[in-house]
């Protein structure tokens, strides 16, 4: 079958003839319809980000599919895959399209039993650790597989992903209905974030040096807007905000300093999500302004336990529009020169790029 191949650090190829998989117990096969290209799979292709123990693999983590095929039933294993297998039976048929919930955990480790799954030390991943969406076919458990509801569209499907990263970073923040949030970051996951931010009835104040960004912020529901090349957002934040800066601030941007920034910009007592993240985001926090401050700052990485279904509901209800963010559909085949190498490009001008055949 068509794939396209990560094998090794700057390594990727397009392939025809990768084997075609086949679904074991609780698993589906998926003919897949798109899959969107992330920074995630850029550094992984450019800098060996993410390296599962380097064997060659099909990437695409971000993906939609339709099931041409259910596998045979599944008696025993962990509680999860059990539940795969009955939602082959129950749920899922041939011809149904679905979203890929792309992490797979084990249901039995320390972390899966605590309820925080995102966290499982056993944990796989569709087009990380396995093979994923940027293939004619592709298998994953039948559980993880989230029906599409009609008038959610196989475009809008694989964005499902970043925003379900959106939904867990806004729960991690424990927001209140009233706040005001900042948003570093107008990338993809910022700009479903800002959504996720709004639809739970905060005031949102969107950061980004591009201006591209900041205006489909605005047409998003952004309050307000500051562009840190243009002006200081961090003497700008308090008078927005009461006077007393932004009660959350999510970091998407993972860019050198946006961290910091983060925490200082946030008010006292306030909580500060760092989502973003790249080869050359790494920052000292200054720990001693958190703690002077009561400040909060924590990490979130992937999605919780439903956060997937959430994000697909919040897309098929309009609360979260995705469509903005489509930048192109390119074929597979030309998946490599159209996507990954335009992505790659200084200048890009795209969000996410969709690769398949629909």
């Amino acid at each position: 079958m068509q794939a396209i191949v990560l094998h090794g650090k700057q390594d990727i190829r397009y392939t025809t003839d990768y084997p075609k998989p086949e679904p074991k117990a609780g698993e589906v096969l998926l003919r897949m319809t798109y899959s969107s290209i992330c920074q995630t799979d850029i550094e992984m292709w450019q800098h060996g980000m993410f390296n599962w123990g380097g064997k060659p693999h099909i990437q695409g983590h971000e993906a939609a599919g339709v099931v041409v095929e259910i596998g045979p039933a599944l008696d025993e294993g962990p509680s999860n895959e059990r539940r795969g297998s009955k939602l082959a039976k129950a749920e899922l048929k041939v011809g149904d399209r679905v979203a890929v919930e792309n992490v797979r955990t084990c249901g039995t480790c320390f972390f899966c039993r605590k309820g925080t799954s995102q966290l499982c030390e056993n944990g796989r991943n569709f087009g990380f650790s396995d093979d994923g969406g940027l293939a004619e076919f592709g298998v994953w458990p039948a559980s993880l597989c989230i029906p599409l509801p009609d008038n959610m569209t196989n475009e809008e499907a694989p964005l499902a992903e970043p925003t379900s990263v959106a939904v867990h970073a806004v729960e991690n923040a424990n927001v209140v209905v009233g706040e005001t949030a900042a948003v570093i970051g107008c990338g993809v996951v910022g700009l479903c974030t800002l959504q996720v931010l709004k639809a739970a009835g905060l005031k949102v104040i969107a950061i980004d040096p591009r201006e591209q960004s900041l205006k489909i912020a605005r047409e998003l529901g952004a309050d307000e807007v500051l562009n840190p090349n243009e002006v200081d957002a961090g003497e700008l934040l308090p008078g927005l905000t009461n006077g007393y800066g932004p009660d959350v601030i999510i970091e998407t941007a993972g860019a050198p300093g946006t961290g910091m920034d983060a925490a200082n910009w946030v008010r006292r007592g306030g909580r500060v999500v760092i989502v973003g993240f790249s080869h050359t985001s790494q920052d000292d926090i200054n720990f001693g302004r958190s703690h002077m401050g009561e400040k909060t700052i924590m990490g979130s990485s992937a999605t919780s336990h439903d956060g997937y279904r959430k994000a697909v509901a919040l897309i098929a209800s309009g609360a979260v529009n995705v469509k903005p963010l489509i930048s192109a559909l390119v074929p597979l085949d030309k998946g490599i020169e159209d996507g990954f190498e335009r992505m790659l490009k200084p200048e890009k001008d795209v969000y996410r790029i969709l690769v398949g055949n629909g």
